[in-house]
C-alpha cells in the first residue's frame, strides 16, 4: 500500500454538519477559516491510531535474542 496514502479527510461539508448539529447554523465563511485553521491541533491521530492497534489485539513484533 501507498506510504502517503490518505485514509481519513475531514471536509466543508463535516465541519459545516457540526456546526449544524452544534449551533443550529452554519458557520460563515470568516468562522469556517478559523474553524479549518485549528482543527487539525485538537485531533489526536497518533491516539486514535493505538487506540485502534489496541482494540484489534494486534501483536507486537518479539523480540530477537541478542
Amino acid at each position: 500500500m501507498r506510504r502517503n496514502k490518505i485514509i481519513y479527510s475531514l471536509c466543508v461539508g463535516d465541519i459545516q454538519d457540526a456546526a449544524e448539529d452544534e449551533l443550529n447554523r452554519k458557520l460563515t465563511e470568516e468562522e469556517l477559516k478559523k474553524v479549518i485553521n485549528r482543527v487539525g491541533d485538537y485531533i489526536s491521530w497518533y491516539d486514535a491510531i493505538e487506540l485502534t492497534l489496541s482494540e484489534l489485539n494486534l501483536e507486537p513484533a518479539e523480540e530477537e535474542d541478542e
